[in-house]
Order: C-alpha cells, then sequence, then structure tokens
C-alpha cells in the first residue's frame, strides 16, 4: 500500500507528536543486573538479552555492535555507556537497561571514568529521525548524575530500577 508506513513505523509517527521518551520502549524483561567485570563480558549479557528480546540472531548482533564500538566508544561519560544499533528485521526498537554491580574501568568512557549504568538500543533500520530522538532521549534523561546514582544505589533489584526510570521526574 503506497503512502501507509510498515506498522512499526506508524507508531513511531504517531509518538513523535509528543515528547518522545524511551522508557516506553523499556520493560521489566529488558531491564538487568549486570555481573560482568570488564565491557566484554557486560556486552556479551546485553546481546544475550537483546538476542531473547528480539528474536534476531545472536552473531548479527554482535558484529553490529563490535563494529559501532571500533567506530567510537559508546561510553559518554557521567558513568553511563549508550551501544546502539540499527538493523533492517524489527519493527519496534528495544532498550535494555543494565546496571553493572561492578564499575567497568575499561569500557573507555570519554571521561576516563567506569561505567555503571549501559542503555543498549536496537532499533529498526529505516526510520532515522525516531532513531535519532530515541537516542536523545535516553541521553536526556540519564545526563542527570543523581539518577545514575539512584540506578546504581538500586543494582541488583530490577523491579526498582524499573519504577526510577518510569518516574515523571527522572
Amino acid at each position: 500500500m503506497r503512502g501507509q508506513p510498515p506498522p512499526g513505523k506508524a507508531i513511531l509517527q504517531r509518538r513523535n507528536h509528543m515528547k518522545f521518551d524511551f522508557v516506553q520502549f523499556v520493560s521489566k524483561d529488558s531491564v538487568m543486573t549486570l555481573t560482568g567485570k570488564n565491557k566484554l563480558e557486560v556486552m556479551e549479557q546485553l546481546i544475550s538479552r537483546a538476542t531473547d528480546l528480539t528474536k534476531l540472531d545472536r552473531d548479527v548482533i554482535f558484529r553490529l555492535v563490535w563494529k559501532r564500538e571500533q567506530m567510537m566508544t559508546t561510553g559518554v561519560g557521567g558513568q553511563l555507556a549508550l551501544p546502539h544499533i540499527r538493523i533492517n528485521d524489527i519493527v519496534r526498537p528495544f532498550v535494555i537497561v543494565g546496571v553493572c554491580e561492578n564499575p567497568i574501568a575499561d569500557y573507555q568512557g570519554q571521561d576516563d571514568q567506569p561505567v555503571r549504568v549501559i542503555v543498549f538500543t536496537v532499533a529498526p533500520d529505516e526510520d532515522q529521525e525516531s532513531y535519532l530522538q530515541l537516542l536523545s532521549s535516553i541521553s536526556r534523561r540519564l545526563r542527570n548524575p543523581e539518577l545514575i546514582s539512584e540506578l546504581i544505589g538500586s543494582v541488583g533489584n530490577t523491579v526498582k530500577i524499573l519504577e526510577i526510570l518510569q518516574r515523571g521526574d527522572a
């Protein structure tokens, strides 16, 4: 049907008219405690969860993630990392929020500080504007040091982490 966006794109377009918020793509299944001690270990945990949630091929996700990391670190500073990939085979974004039990010193954050909160986004490749709005929403909400501290303080309690993210003031 010419002129009709694919179903996932229509949902994103409708949401564009309101304030875009990444939390709408976060569920109890996409919040996790990361137990790895280095970047590879925590990324492996995130990739495994992304594979489960998206039903995409694990090797494809793995290759895309590391290709993106080789271009430039996704450690944005303030103990936060925002790895993100785009892929053709999904109709809506998946956002996984991981809080690390251990500071990830080898993540190569832009401020050279260890990473403790990682928000991993797997998004459809077709809608650049919605993708950028999604990433902007994550960055905007999580550039708050008090919020990051609260998330880290809740490590191990995924229900509490989800509640923190869903609060209107977060």
